[in-house]
């Protein structure tokens, strides 16, 4: 008698991406053309315009942190996570019958993984660093956090002539996450950028004001002292350096 096969389950593990991540995974998702998975909830231009209005949106919503765009945000999150998952019921009996047809658990599961989704129960490991993804003018950037939840990031940015040169100019980017995705580049260029973060913390523990963070942070990681009623503490005639890690490069597709 056949042993019974495992069921496979598809994870839905990126509900609790952020969003700039959430919007790579969405856009690394491709039913098109794939001979077992052919008729999904939604196809991948609903998916894929799902998650450019979300980065829209991100986007406005950087430049305008209102009320109203944090909300149109949120919704744009909800719709596209809507998606995602319609998706993923609709693919997790295909895959069960491919394993079933195969008599083999790993004929199914490849294609979960083929059509960009993951299996329940096999993670994708530690988030690649620097740059983990780009298109024709934009790139995506992760960086790892120092500590939960609880710092700021700083991204000094610029173009370069090429790789392992610095730009002669940059600027500093500022976000409340670890990723970044970077828009409008002229095809051709050369992004480079270095990042840092900032972490707030007891004023007792650092009474003279700035410090780099020492063992209990990244090395990128530079401490600014809060009050007691949470407020950064910053001395006037002392200078406010972040502490930027290696420059990271990438050419615009």
């Amino acid at each position: 008698m056949a042993s019974k096969l495992k069921k496979i389950k598809v994870s839905r593990s990126f509900k609790k991406l952020s969003n700039p991540e959430l919007i790579t995974f969405a856009l690394g998702t491709v039913f098109l053309g794939d001979p077992k998975a052919t008729t999904p909830n939604y196809n991948d231009a609903a998916v894929h315009g799902a998650a450019g209005d979300l980065q829209d949106a991100g986007a406005l919503r950087q430049i305008n942190p209102s009320p109203k765009n944090t909300k149109a945000e949120t919704v744009c999150r909800n719709i596209l996570i809507d998606m995602l998952d319609a998706n993923a019921d609709y693919l997790a009996p295909v895959v069960n019958k491919v394993a079933k047809d195969a008599a083999d658990v790993a004929a199914g599961e490849e294609v979960v993984t083929r059509i960009g989704f993951q299996v329940a129960g096999k993670g994708g490991g530690k988030r690649n660093i620097g740059f983990i993804d780009s298109g024709p003018g934009w790139a995506h950037a992760h960086e790892n956090k120092s500590r939960k939840g609880t710092e700021g990031h700083v991204w000094n940015v610029g173009i370069t002539d090429a790789k392992d040169t610095p730009p002669k100019e940059s600027v500093n980017l500022y976000s409340l996450e670890a990723d970044y995705i970077f828009n409008d580049i002229e095809s051709g260029s050369v992004l480079a950028y270095c990042h840092g973060s900032v972490v707030p913390v007891n004023q007792k523990a650092t009474p003279s004001g700035l410090a780099p963070s020492g063992s209990i942070l990244s090395k990128s990681a530079t401490i600014i002292p809060m009050s007691k009623t949470k407020h950064p503490v910053i001395s006037f005639k002392g200078k406010t350096n972040v502490i930027f890690g290696e420059w990271r490069y990438i050419v615009i597709p």
